[in-house]
């Protein structure tokens, strides 16, 4: 789980979270290929999980949260090279607005290869939501994806990682099949397909942890 790359000097406690250093984030594409990973998306989990579709030998997903700017430049600068693709996680409400991506960059991230989908349309901690707001954070932000890009979206990334079961179940409701937290571990064994765990990298942490996590069953 990523959302920021960038070298934002000393680290501070309100981002350090959500960044890695460009260094690091090398580091670690680097190792995967080293050792043999190949880059799925979620369609192709899911199909695999409800299927038994054939995956390729130790894949990987790698995801980007909130539909930032910086992601065409992470997807040209550090994936296209290695012949990687991510999965990029967007709120609708944001799509056009500085700082985040606008619609043709959406559109050309999934051109170039890459997966988009769904993480509400304003981002917020879906808990506190009435009935028809949830409804409308997970039904309307699937509806505009679907719209703009042509096709099912059915994976979901909950803002902050936070839910509840009325949130999980909204979520199966509201059609999607697969859907990650913010963090919890290697999803290699999760069952529930709408709880899928995450490892979140943070500021300053290496290639030695990574590998840890990566490998951790």
């Amino acid at each position: 789980m990523y959302h920021h790359v960038g070298d934002w000097g000393p680290a501070r406690a309100d981002w350090a979270p959500w960044v890695v250093k460009p260094a690091d984030f090398n580091a670690q594409l680097d190792w995967l290929v080293e050792h043999g990973y190949h880059t799925i998306n979620l369609a192709q989990l899911t199909a695999h999980r409800e299927q038994g579709l054939a995956l390729p030998d130790k894949p990987i997903v790698l995801t980007f949260d909130d539909g930032w700017g910086e992601d065409t430049a992470i997807a040209q600068q550090y994936l296209a090279p290695r012949k990687m693709h991510g999965v990029f996680f967007v709120f609708t409400g944001a799509v056009g607005g500085s700082p985040y991506l606008a619609w043709p960059e959406v559109k050309a991230l999934e051109q170039q290869g890459h997966e988009i989908q769904s993480h509400t349309v304003s981002h917020p901690d879906l808990r506190q939501l009435t009935a028809a707001q949830l409804d409308h954070e997970l039904q309307s932000s699937k509806q505009k994806l679907e719209q703009e890009l042509g096709h099912t979206v059915d994976a979901f990334a909950y803002p902050f990682g936070l839910q509840d079961e009325r949130v999980v179940r909204a979520i199966r409701e509201a059609g999607y099949h697969l859907a990650v937290l913010a963090e919890g571990g290697n999803s290699r064994m999760a069952s529930d397909p709408l709880l899928l765990p995450r490892w979140k990298m943070e500021y300053g942490e290496g290639v030695a942890l990574f590998a840890q996590r990566i490998t951790a069953h």
